[in-house]
């Protein structure tokens, strides 16, 4: 896999791989204690999970903004100081620290629809993937496989308390903390940053595997961690492909907004704990969704890398 978008004006000032590693383990050891840090500074006292669960109601205003808070001091603005420092500039949203993380390049409206379209597609197989881990996977690692899902099952628990909506504003207010702000920050910081600075130091097929991989840790979930890995591998390569930060933002975003949909559907309309997939995949339908939506995906893939291809000729010549 060779980045279209080859050409590097920040190539010698760079992190090497070593010191994007230490950047990468610093912020992610970081973000993985600044949420029960932040709400210690705010609350002024220490709670669990656990106990955090069964007080939300009261709590859930300040719990969402210290999610948006964590993603945007922890993730966002240590990028963004990064670059202007690789670039010398004191502005850390001057024109060049912004195209360090490949915020400059413009791409047309039909790549950013492609891969969203792309990420869409994918949706049927990755929850394939989830389902039969279930069924398979998890109860044939017994204990270990059960205390898996039961950290997903708290996980999701969790995130779907959160994202109790009541009104408009409320409805507006979720999609900013759960959809626009990781999808900006999570770019931010592992496409733009650290798979940028690992192409330079690795090939950018590894720079796409290893980034991929670990996006898919940082989520926590060993129950998500292969789905989550195919999202990270698929990001990142629309971003190898295109060169514009904008195109893997849309699809992040997009993700989150039919993860999101999803949750206030089932929450509506099935309780997450009652939904029992087995019947669907007995079915013979489900299945030809399934390859429908894989085939598409690749005529899609294949579209969207002639389409990259085709802007870079036409940037390349572009005064």
């Amino acid at each position: 896999m060779q980045p279209y978008f080859s050409a590097d004006l920040f190539k010698a000032r760079r992190p090497s791989f070593l010191a994007n590693t230490l950047v990468l383990s610093s912020l992610m050891m970081l973000y993985s204690f600044a949420g029960e840090l932040l709400f210690w500074l705010v609350n002024g006292e220490r709670v669990d999970a656990s106990s955090l669960l069964h007080s939300l109601d009261t709590m859930l205003p300040l719990i969402r903004l210290i999610q948006v808070a964590g993603q945007i001091f922890v993730l966002a603005i240590p990028v963004l100081l990064l670059a202007a420092w690789h670039t010398g500039s004191r502005n850390p949203f001057s024109r060049s620290g912004l195209a360090f993380l490949g915020v400059g390049l413009r791409p047309q409206s039909g790549n950013i629809f492609l891969a969203v379209a792309g990420i869409l597609l994918l949706q049927p197989a990755l929850y394939t993937i989830t389902v039969l881990q279930d069924l398979y996977l998890w109860p044939a690692l017994g204990a270990a496989g059960s205390a898996v899902v039961s950290q997903r099952d708290m996980m999701e628990s969790f995130i779907k308390a959160l994202a109790v909506v009541h009104s408009i504003p409320e409805l507006f207010f979720v999609v900013f903390v759960f959809s626009l702000t990781p999808a900006v920050c999570e770019e931010l910081f592992f496409r733009g940053y650290i798979q940028q600075n690992y192409s330079r130091s690795i090939t950018p097929a590894k720079a796409v595997l290893l980034t991929g991989f670990i996006f898919a840790l940082f989520h926590l979930s060993a129950a998500n961690l292969l789905p989550l890995a195919f999202l990270g591998w698929y990001i990142g390569y629309i971003y190898s492909a295109s060169g514009s930060l904008i195109v893997p933002f849309a699809a992040h975003l997009a993700n989150n907004l039919a993860a999101l949909f999803m949750l206030f559907f089932t929450e509506r309309e099935l309780p997450l704990k009652v939904f029992v997939p087995q019947p669907v995949f007995q079915t013979l339908w489900w299945w030809f969704a399934v390859a429908g939506s894989l085939l598409l995906f690749v005529l899609v893939i294949r579209r969207f890398s002639s389409a990259s291809l085709a802007m870079v000729e036409v940037y390349q010549e572009s005064p």
